[in-house]
């Protein structure tokens, strides 16, 4: 899996929340699993040609930009030689 894949499955996966105010503003927020919250907003300058489909669609792009602009994979070099331990409690 890619690191753009990763984040879209990571964003179907969230808590979403959609707000629309003042007919023309619309303001998303998503929860991912981990946690983390992304907030991004869309406004049209004219309340009388606002598409609600078309603005969702503009914030869902922003936050997949914002998410993929902050998950970062690393490479493990030599997998083989990561020590491996198991621990008991009580």
């Amino acid at each position: 899996m890619d690191k753009r894949e990763f984040v879209i499955d990571e964003y179907n996966q969230a808590e979403k929340a959609i707000h629309v105010d003042y007919n023309n503003l619309i303001i998303m927020s998503v929860k991912l699993r981990n946690g983390y919250i992304a907030v991004e907003h869309c406004i049209c300058k004219d309340p009388k040609e606002f598409d609600l489909e078309k603005g969702i669609e503009i914030c869902k792009e922003k936050i997949i930009n914002h998410l993929l602009s902050i998950y970062h994979f690393r490479t493990i070099e030599n997998p083989e030689k990561i020590k491996k331990f198991s621990m008991k409690t009580k």
